[in-house]
C-alpha cells in the first residue's frame, strides 16, 4: 500500500494534460459498440475474437509517447488513419472477410476511435473544466481513477499489436507519416508498457479517486453524464459510432466525402447558446468522418448572422495538426442575445486527398436570452456553482469487487444497455497481472504519467 501511495504521489507533479487515458479510451470505444445500428460492421467488433483488437487499437496511439516514439502523435491524427486504411485496402481489399483482415479493420477501429475522442473530448470536456474547476492538468490520470472505481469498465486487456503491419503502414506512405520509420521493436515496447500502464490502473486507480475527486469536482460528477454534457464519456461515444459507419464505407472503398458529416455541438436548432466569447460554452463544433484541410478553411468555414452576414470567427481546429475531424468555430467578439446563428463549411473546404466537398454543410443554434428578458425565454440550465469544501461521495475502500470472468467472452451487442451500467460483463479480459505490487505493475504505473501526450495549443 505504501508504495502504491508513493507512486500515486507522483501524481502532483505538474505536467501537461493528455485528453482521455487509456482506459478510458477502451470504455469509449466500448460505448461506441452499442451504439452501432445491427449491421455488419456492429457483428465484426461484437466477435468475441475481435473486442481485445479493437481495445488495443484504442490504446495503440498512447503507446508511442510509452516507448518514447514520434509515432505515437503522428497516429492520433488522420494522416495515419488515411494511411492505414490505404494499407488494409492493398493488401486485403479482395477480401475483407479473412481473420487477417477483420484483425486490422478492429485495430483501425480502435486507433480512429482514440483520436477522434481526444479532439472532442479536449476541445468540449477538458476545456470546461479548466474554466469551473480551475485547472484540468491532471484530468486524464483523474477520470481514470474515477472510471475504474464507479464504473469497473472490465477493459484490463494485455494489448496486442501488429508490428510488422505497422512497420509497413509507415513506409508505404512517408508523404503521410511524416518520413518516420518506426521498427518492429519500438511498437512492441509500446505494446508492453501500455499493457503494463493498463494493469497498474486496474491496480491502483483508487488510491488517487478522492484527491482527484476534491480537485476536480465538476469533473468528477460530470464526466459520465450521458449526452446532456458535451465531451463526457458517453457523448464522445456518439461521434465515434458515427465515425466508424464512416471508416467502414472508406475501408470498403464506398465513401464519398458528402455523406461524411458526423454531428455537431450544439445540436442543430439548439437554444441558450453562450453568448460571452470568454466561455468555453461559445464555441461551437462540427465534425467530420475524414480529415479536412486546415488551410482550405479561409472564407469557407463561416459564422452567419439572421441576416446571412459574416461574423467574424476563428475557425480552427484544437492542435496543431493540419488535417483533423472537429473545426471549432467560436466568434472574435461576443455574440448578440436571443439570435439565430448558422455555422456553414462551404464547398471550398477539401479532405486530406484533396476533395471537395459536394455541397455545404450548416447548422444553427440560438443565443440565450438577455439577464433582463429570461421570463421570456426558455429557462437556462442551472449554474453550477464549486462547493466550498468538495467531498466525494462514500465508496468501499478499494478496487471494486470482481467476479471470476474466465476469458473474454465478448460484448452483447444484441441490445442497446443503459449508459450508467458500464461495460457489459464480460469477465476480466485477457488483461496483465495486477495482484499484488509486481515492478512490472509499477513500472507501468510511472509510465501513465510519465508517457503524456506533449501538445502544443
Amino acid at each position: 500500500m505504501q508504495v502504491a501511495l508513493a507512486f500515486a504521489a507522483v501524481l502532483v507533479v505538474p505536467l501537461r494534460a493528455s485528453a482521455n487515458g487509456i482506459v478510458s479510451h477502451m470504455h469509449i470505444s466500448d460505448l461506441a459498440l452499442r451504439r452501432l445500428p445491427p449491421g455488419e460492421l456492429r457483428d465484426l467488433l461484437s466477435d468475441p475474437e475481435l473486442v481485445d483488437i479493437y481495445r488495443a487499437g484504442s490504446v495503440f496511439p498512447d503507446s508511442g509517447y510509452a516507448a518514447s516514439d514520434a509515432y505515437g502523435e503522428i497516429c492520433h491524427w488522420e494522416p495515419f488513419t488515411t494511411a492505414y486504411i490505404r494499407w488494409i485496402r492493398e493488401n486485403h481489399g479482395d477480401d475483407l472477410t479473412t481473420p487477417e483482415a477483420r484483425f486490422h479493420i478492429a485495430f483501425l477501429m480502435g486507433q480512429a476511435s482514440h483520436g477522434l475522442a481526444d479532439q472532442v473530448f479536449d476541445s468540449l470536456f477538458m476545456a470546461r473544466t479548466t474554466q469551473l474547476d480551475g485547472d484540468s492538468s491532471n484530468l486524464d490520470t483523474a477520470a481514470e481513477g474515477w472510471l475504474v472505481v464507479e464504473h469497473d469498465p472490465r477493459n484490463e486487456i494485455e494489448a496486442v499489436f501488429d508490428g510488422e503491419a505497422m512497420v509497413d503502414v509507415f513506409a508505404g506512405y512517408p508523404e503521410l507519416l511524416d518520413d518516420h520509420d518506426p521498427d518492429a521493436a519500438t511498437f512492441e515496447t509500446g505494446r508492453v508498457q501500455i499493457s503494463r500502464a493498463i494493469g497498474a490502473i486496474y491496480a491502483f486507480g483508487w488510491t488517487w479517486y478522492d484527491m482527484y475527486w476534491i480537485e476536480m469536482p465538476w469533473a468528477a460528477t460530470h464526466y459520465y453524464e450521458a449526452d446532456n454534457v458535451p465531451g463526457s464519456l458517453p457523448h464522445v461515444a456518439t461521434f465515434v459510432a458515427e465515425y466508424w459507419q464512416v471508416l467502414w464505407e472508406r475501408v470498403h472503398g464506398r465513401d464519398t466525402l458528402g455523406e461524411s458529416f458526423l454531428g455537431t455541438w450544439p445540436e442543430d436548432g439548439a437554444v441558450n447558446f453562450e453568448t460571452a466569447r470568454d466561455r468555453v460554452e461559445s464555441r461551437a463544433m462540427i465534425v467530420f468522418g475524414h480529415g479536412l484541410d486546415r488551410s482550405t478553411f479561409g472564407g469557407n468555414v463561416r459564422l452567419l448572422d439572421p441576416e446571412g452576414a459574416v461574423v467574424p470567427a476563428e475557425a480552427r481546429f484544437i492542435y496543431g495538426s493540419p488535417f483533423a475531424n472537429a473545426i471549432l468555430v467560436q466568434a472574435n467578439d461576443d455574440l448578440a442575445y436571443d439570435t439565430e446563428y448558422v455555422v456553414e463549411v462551404g464547398t471550398g473546404v477539401r479532405d486530406i486527398d484533396a476533395r471537395a466537398i459536394p455541397e455545404p454543410v450548416s447548422f444553427s443554434f440560438r443565443t440565450r436570452c438577455a439577464p433582463d428578458r429570461l421570463g421570456d425565454c426558455p429557462p437556462l440550465p442551472e449554474e453550477w456553482v464549486r462547493p466550498e469544501d468538495p467531498m466525494p461521495p462514500p465508496r468501499d475502500a478499494g478496487r471494486p469487487r470482481r467476479p471470476d470472468g474466465g476469458t473474454d467472452a465478448g460484448i452483447d451487442a444484441g441490445s442497446e444497455a443503459t449508459i450508467d451500467a458500464g461495460t457489459p460483463d464480460v469477465g476480466g479480459g485477457g488483461g496483465c497481472a495486477t495482484s499484488g505490487a509486481s515492478s512490472g505493475a509499477l513500472l507501468g504505473l510511472a509510465v501513465t504519467w510519465l508517457a503524456r501526450r506533449r501538445r502544443t495549443r
